[in-house]
């Protein structure tokens, strides 16, 4: 007799659900990481933008007139303070959105993995934008975080439309 009393085991087959695949751990741990990324640098770009603004306050109180290169260096730190904090507004969104689609991988449909790929378009668009409108002008912090959301978008869209994030979200669930 073989072992199961009288039943033939079936080769192959495994008792209770598969994991997740790989490649949506992959897209998983991108979104925990780009959530931390975003958050750490936004508050980098805010400290960044706050000294330069905080270097150019003894100037800022003398009335009459100010050196050219004192007005443009104070405007400049002006608009990098800006962009900073709608950047750290933003990013704090984004940070937000991605730890919600993250933490859904492991109970989420179909419906969540095209959430996802539209999330990482958005990214890219996002990123992509934010390079070419704000290189010049934006702090480095900014630079990086427009870089990181461009590479992260790419992966996540890769790493969903494989035919391993199609089972992994298609699959039923009791």
């Amino acid at each position: 007799m073989s072992p199961g009393f009288g039943y033939v085991q079936q080769p192959g087959y495994a008792s209770g659900s598969p994991g997740m695949p790989q490649r949506v751990k992959a897209a998983r741990i991108v979104l925990f990481l780009l959530a931390g990324f975003l958050i750490i640098l936004g508050l980098a770009a805010l400290a960044q933008a706050d000294a330069a603004q905080s270097s150019l306050d003894p100037y800022s109180g003398s009335s009459g007139f100010m050196a050219p290169a004192v007005e443009e260096a104070e405007q400049k730190a002006a608009s990098q303070m800006v962009l900073a904090q709608v950047g750290m507004i933003w990013g704090t969104i984004y940070a937000a959105l991605a730890l919600v689609l993250a933490a859904r991988f492991g109970k989420g449909g179909n419906a969540l993995r095209i959430c996802t790929i539209v999330y990482g378009a958005w990214l890219c668009v996002v990123g992509t934008f934010a390079l070419g409108l704000t290189a010049s002008a934006a702090p480095a912090t900014m630079v990086m975080a427009a870089l990181a959301e461009l590479a992260a978008g790419v992966l996540l869209i890769v790493f969903m439309a494989q035919k391993d994030g199609v089972a992994w979200f298609s699959r039923p669930r009791h």
